[in-house]
């Protein structure tokens, strides 16, 4: 076996037995190669999974990487849905990659809540949502993981297990490890309006605490009719199946 390929296995399975000790089987593991946004479901998660055992056997580049991910997030693309738009190869990872789209800027809020909320227990601890602020376009929301003792144990452990990694490369890996899967995050209005994740940034706010921030947006419903313009033609259609187009 190649060396390149039993480091990377043997650096999966120590993640894998990080994420077991933590009651957490179902979280990411740290990656050679990191497609941004998250896979949305299990499939495209083996989709990824297969574009980094690729890439790491030499098979194919980053950039075949990147743009495989952005092909098949196309077929699996919901409404609303936010592209791959990132990959980053190797060991540390970027600062704009928790905040991949334009940032909101805070003179821009419309309005600010602290909501009452009790916090919800995990098997990683107690989340809770500490603030909401709303933006023109859309909701900011503000989190805080109180981790369990069992979770403060294997961050101890995992520290030291990767201490070889760069040091924000185990930050990433660790608070989404121990915070819900962020895929399972959805959020929705009395109106039935859905939103949509554009972007999740999270940290250790101190041994004991994670802080996430994650930003949603509308989702747009679909109209039930559209027309298109381009070089003096018309193309109009209707969304359902009960009228003709022309």
């Amino acid at each position: 076996m190649r060396k390149s390929i039993r480091e990377f296995l043997e650096a999966k399975l120590r993640a894998l037995e990080l994420s077991h000790a933590a009651g957490a089987d179902d979280r990411d593991l740290p990656g050679r190669i990191i497609l941004w946004p998250p896979p949305k479901n299990g499939v495209e998660a083996k989709l990824h999974g297969l574009l980094e055992g690729l890439y790491t056997a030499g098979k194919i580049n980053g950039d075949e990487a990147a743009d495989w991910a952005r092909r098949f997030r196309s077929v699996l693309a919901a409404p609303g849905d936010q592209g791959t738009v990132s990959l980053r190869i190797g060991g540390s990872i970027p600062a704009e990659l928790g905040t991949l789209n334009e940032p909101w800027p805070q003179e821009s809020m419309i309005a600010s809540i602290e909501p009452d909320i009790p916090p919800r227990d995990y098997d990683t601890g107690s989340l809770s949502l500490t603030r909401v602020e709303v933006y023109p376009p859309g909701i900011r929301l503000h989190w805080r993981l109180d981790l369990s003792i069992k979770a403060q144990s294997a961050v101890q452990k995992a520290r030291k297990d990767l201490k070889k990694s760069p040091p924000d490369l185990i930050e990433f890996h660790l608070t989404r490890t121990f915070l819900p899967r962020v895929q399972a995050l959805s959020m929705s209005d009395e109106r039935g309006g859905v939103f949509a994740l554009m972007d999740m940034d999270s940290s250790f706010s101190n041994e004991d605490q994670v802080g996430a921030v994650t930003r949603l947006r509308p989702r747009p419903e679909l109209p039930a009719q559209l027309t298109v313009a381009w070089a003096d033609r018309t193309y109009a259609f209707f969304t359902g199946d009960s009228r003709p187009n022309a």
